[in-house]
């Protein structure tokens, strides 16, 4: 008969193979997340470990801070003019960050980070080699995706290539064969040809350079970090000059952005630049704390009713950024917390390379990419994120060695 011990041990493996497996499924496919994101937390519940990871959870810096963000969440669900339903929704669409809380002190030991980079990097390679001859042929396999995507959508796509591109640079810094670094060489220039050349996302355009200028630095030194932008700016304006993807998605930002005003209807970008001036305006008249837990859409919708009677007095529930749509509903306290908790990540990360830095350069890649989206509650980049984070950002103090 088995010992409750054993039970115990087997069902935290399960777990900790279920997070793998919603990370992965994160960009591209939410049913699967979705269901290994329960599994995963039943598991975890069965284990009846959950107190005690939560308190390793709590002792790590990136643990404290998200507590303290999560917690102002909640008060500003106090102060909110919504209904309960729509303050839960909004909750909820931050459980991301809940999901990054529990992995934390359940992947402090080396192999389970390990496995689940291979584990990620195995995916991703056969993603890569799957969309670059389906992007060439010109061919679709997903009902209203572009050539060569068949992810969630392009911008999800992007990141999940990105990702695996921040663990390709760091595992080219180890020991290995000049064989291996050759293949590793090649794997990298396989997923940069994917997310400049056959992906539209052009906030990918700017977090993947942001990334790879943090990842190297932290490999050989911010000294160097001068020549690291100048090798960085060349390789960049190499790509943009032989990508023609690139330059039609540039020449088409360029275009709706100078025509956003008069334009007939919302564009990507037009619809960006008016929800960016309107939050503002919004924000200005309450700074500290802002509308309240889910008071965007009620907010936002009545002021451009107001001041708009075309395409632009839509009620819309996010601006398209992430820093504007914090401080509109939580105020500057919750921009500053919710600012802190990148900080102490980046920090803790860099505290314990390989993994924490993996983590660190993926949240720089995700905090560029939320200057044009809210990635960290969308569903595919969200939970990619919260699942990246916390399983490679992950410590354990001695007494958790210990124990």
């Amino acid at each position: 008969m088995l010992s409750y011990s054993v039970i115990s041990e087997k069902a935290l493996t399960l777990c900790r193979w279920l997070a793998i497996v919603a990370a992965i499924a994160s960009p591209i496919s939410t049913a699967v997340t979705s269901v290994a994101s329960i599994a995963m937390l039943l598991a975890w519940l069965v284990s009846g470990q959950a107190i005690h990871s939560l308190r390793i959870s709590a002792e790590q810096p990136a643990g404290k801070m998200l507590l303290l963000f999560l917690g102002w969440l909640m008060i500003g669900t106090l102060y909110a003019d919504t209904t309960w339903s729509d303050k839960l929704d909004t909750l909820l669409s931050w459980k991301k960050l809940a999901f990054t809380f529990v992995l934390l002190g359940l992947f402090y030991q080396t192999h389970w980070k390990r496995r689940f980079v291979k584990s990620y990097l195995t995916i991703m390679i056969t993603a890569a080699l799957i969309a670059a001859p389906l992007w060439l042929a010109d061919t679709t396999i997903r009902p209203g995706r572009e050539a060569g995507i068949f992810m969630t959508n392009y911008a999800s796509q992007s990141m999940a290539f990105i990702a695996a591109t921040v663990c390709c640079v760091f595992l080219f810094n180890q020991p290995l064969s000049a064989l291996k670094k050759c293949l590793l060489a090649a794997v990298i220039v396989l997923f940069v040809f994917n997310i400049f050349f056959v992906s539209l996302a052009r906030s990918g355009y700017i977090a993947l350079p942001l990334a790879m200028v943090f990842a190297v630095s932290c490999m050989y030194g911010f000294r160097k970090l001068p020549r690291i932008l100048g090798a960085a700016g060349i390789l960049l304006a190499i790509i943009v000059l032989s990508s023609t993807t690139v330059q039609q998605r540039i020449e088409k930002g360029l275009t709706e952005k100078g025509s956003y005003q008069v334009s007939e209807g919302p564009t990507s970008i037009g619809i960006r630049m008016v929800l960016a001036k309107n939050t503002i305006a919004l924000i200005k008249q309450k700074p500290l704390f802002g509308y309240g837990t889910s008071s965007f859409k009620t907010t936002y919708g009545s002021h451009v009713a107001t001041q708009y009677s075309d395409w632009r007095a839509e009620a819309i529930s996010d601006p398209h950024n992430q820093y504007l749509f914090v401080w509109l509903e939580n105020g500057l306290i919750g921009l500053l917390l919710f600012l802190g908790y990148i900080v102490v990540v980046i920090r803790q990360g860099l505290s314990c390379p390989p993994y924490g830095t993996m983590a660190a350069s993926f949240l720089i890649a995700v905090c560029a990419s939320s200057l044009f989206n809210s990635h960290f509650k969308t569903f595919a980049e969200g939970n990619l994120l919260a699942f990246f984070v916390g399983i490679l950002l992950a410590q354990h103090s001695a007494n958790t060695e210990r124990e």
